[in-house]
């Protein structure tokens, strides 16, 4: 249990991490572009955004197969412009490019890619 919440704390900070600049020209994000499953394999996470929660999932890859860490966490969070803000208040700013996510806390950015389904469908597509 410890190592998954060291895993969690380890990748909370790059979603939500303050950053020390708004200024920048990145388009608003509609909460429903927001909206859905997305996935990052660079880092191994899929993160489903509903109207006002985040739910985090790990992703395990080994013998070739993908599955999903049962342990979860799952944020409020609100949306203003392109800043992402958790109920902690920290944040970080967002982009969205066709089915790109890009997530940046201003030292480190990860990229995830939209997938249309529920994350166990996403490790079924990944297996394939």
């Amino acid at each position: 249990m410890k190592k998954y919440l060291f895993l969690l704390l380890m990748a909370m900070p790059l979603m939500f991490a303050g950053c020390g600049s708004d200024d920048d020209d990145t388009p608003s994000v509609s909460k429903s572009e927001l909206i859905g499953t997305w996935y990052t394999l660079d880092d191994d996470w899929v993160l489903v955004f509903i109207e006002s929660t985040v739910t985090q999932y790990e992703i395990w890859h080994t013998g070739g197969v993908y599955s999903l860490n049962s342990y979860t966490v799952s944020n409020r969070y609100t949306l203003s412009g392109n800043r992402i803000t958790s109920e902690e208040g920290l944040s970080a700013n967002i982009a969205i490019n066709g089915n790109k996510l890009t997530v940046s806390n201003g030292s480190e950015t990860l990229v995830y890619t939209k997938y249309n389904g529920t994350p166990q469908q996403l490790m079924d597509y990944l297996n394939k």
